[in-house]
C-alpha cells in the first residue's frame, strides 16, 4: 500500500480528517498525519523529517522552508480570522470587543508567537492596536499569556479539545484570542464570541506545500484544490477570501 505523510497546522485537523476519509475511498493509501502548530512542524522539516505535504496556517512558514527544501507546488487553500472568546456570563454583556480586551483586570490567553501562526497573527493585531491606541499594543504584549501552541506550553490541551474552550472552562484565563473557524463547534459550550472591528480583522492565510513528487502526493494535492475540498473547508468555518 502507498504511504502519504502530511504535516498540518492543528487548526486544520477537522477539515483534514474529513478530506483524508474521502480520499481513501478511491485511493488505497496509508495516510500519516502529524498535527501541531505550523511553526514547530516547520522546524521538524528543517531537521529533515520526511513529509509529502505541509499545510501551514500562514505563508511565512512555507517561504522560510523554501530556502532549504524543494517545494514542487504550493497553493493558498482558505482563510481564517481571529476572534476573542470569553465565558458566556453577564460580565461580558453590552461590552464591545476592545473594551474587554483592554480590561487589565482580565487574564488574556494567546497562542505562542513564532511556534504557532495564531500567536504571530495575534502579535500583529497588537501592533495594529498600538498604532490606533498608543501604548495599548505594548501593554497587551506584556499582559498576554502564551499558554498554548509552544514546544513546552504552560497548558497542555487534551487531544480532541479546542484550546479556547479548555483554557476558559478550566480557569486558566478569562479571555482568549484564537481562530474564528471554531465558533460553530463551540456554539453550545456556554462561550461568548467577540468580533474585532473591521480595521483590526486580521486575516490568516492557510497554504499547502507539496514536498515530494510521487503520484499519490500529486493526487492528494490536486484533491486539496477541488470543489469538494473547498466546500468542506467552508463547512468547518474557513473563508474563501
Amino acid at each position: 500500500m502507498l504511504n502519504l505523510t502530511i504535516f498540518s497546522a492543528g487548526s486544520f485537523r477537522h477539515v483534514l480528517n474529513e478530506l483524508v476519509t474521502i480520499f481513501k475511498q478511491k485511493n488505497p493509501v496509508e495516510v500519516h498525519l502529524h498535527l501541531a502548530p505550523a511553526g514547530l512542524l516547520r522546524q521538524r522539516l528543517e531537521a529533515d523529517e520526511y513529509c509529502d505535504i505541509f499545510i501551514s496556517a500562514n505563508l511565512q512558514n512555507i517561504n522560510i522552508l523554501s530556502a532549504t527544501k524543494c517545494i514542487y507546488n504550493q497553493q493558498i487553500l482558505a482563510f481564517n480570522q481571529l476572534i476573542l472568546t470569553t465565558l458566556n456570563t453577564e460580565h461580558y454583556q453590552h461590552r464591545n470587543t476592545l473594551d474587554i480586551l483592554f480590561d487589565e483586570s482580565l487574564r488574556l490567553a494567546t497562542s505562542t508567537p513564532i511556534a504557532d501562526p495564531c500567536g504571530d497573527y495575534t502579535w500583529h493585531l497588537f501592533e495594529l492596536l498600538e498604532q490606533a491606541y498608543p501604548v495599548s499594543g505594548s501593554l497587551l504584549k506584556q499582559r498576554a499569556m502564551p499558554l498554548v501552541g509552544g514546544e513546552n506550553s504552560a497548558v497542555v490541551i487534551p487531544q480532541g479539545e479546542i484550546a479556547s474552550k479548555y483554557v476558559l472552562q478550566n480557569n486558566h484565563a478569562d479571555m482568549m484570542i484564537g481562530y474564528a473557524n471554531y465558533m460553530h463547534k463551540l456554539a453550545n459550550e456556554n462561550l461568548r464570541f467577540h468580533h474585532f472591528p473591521p480595521e483590526f480583522n486580521i486575516k490568516a492565510t492557510y497554504s499547502a506545500a507539496q514536498l515530494s513528487e510521487n503520484v499519490i502526493t500529486r493526487l492528494f494535492f490536486q484533491f486539496l484544490m477541488s470543489d469538494t475540498a473547498k466546500r468542506i473547508m467552508y463547512q468547518h468555518g474557513f473563508l474563501a477570501e
